[in-house]
């Protein structure tokens, strides 16, 4: 799954503030409870996230938490993101923040 760069997060963000408004004119629309408006609304913010990373049907819900930012750098063991700037160690492999080491 594609994490937004701050360039594309100021595109999608204030689309994402509208995400829930959308799933509210759709369930009054089609007469539909909760779950069935979020499995079949698409948003502005997901149409957006499609156009930015080719990835098809992301519920808003879900491109909230991909923002690079706000995860940490590469494990340089793994490569997988660290799961915040502070993490002492890497939850994908285990490799650990050194005390005297910075990433």
């Amino acid at each position: 799954m594609p994490f937004l760069d701050e360039n594309e997060w100021a595109e999608i963000s204030p689309l994402l503030q509208g995400s829930i408004e959308s799933i509210k004119n759709y369930r009054s629309e089609h007469n539909c409870d909760l779950k069935t408006a979020k499995e079949n609304d698409k948003s502005e913010a997901m149409l957006k996230f499609e156009e930015l990373t080719g990835m098809k049907g992301i519920h808003s819900e879900i491109i909230y938490h991909h923002r690079l930012s706000d995860w940490g750098q590469e494990c340089p063991k793994c490569q997988h993101l660290l799961r915040t700037s502070k993490a002492k160690y890497c939850a994908n492999c285990g490799w650990q923040v050194e005390q005297n080491e910075k990433l």
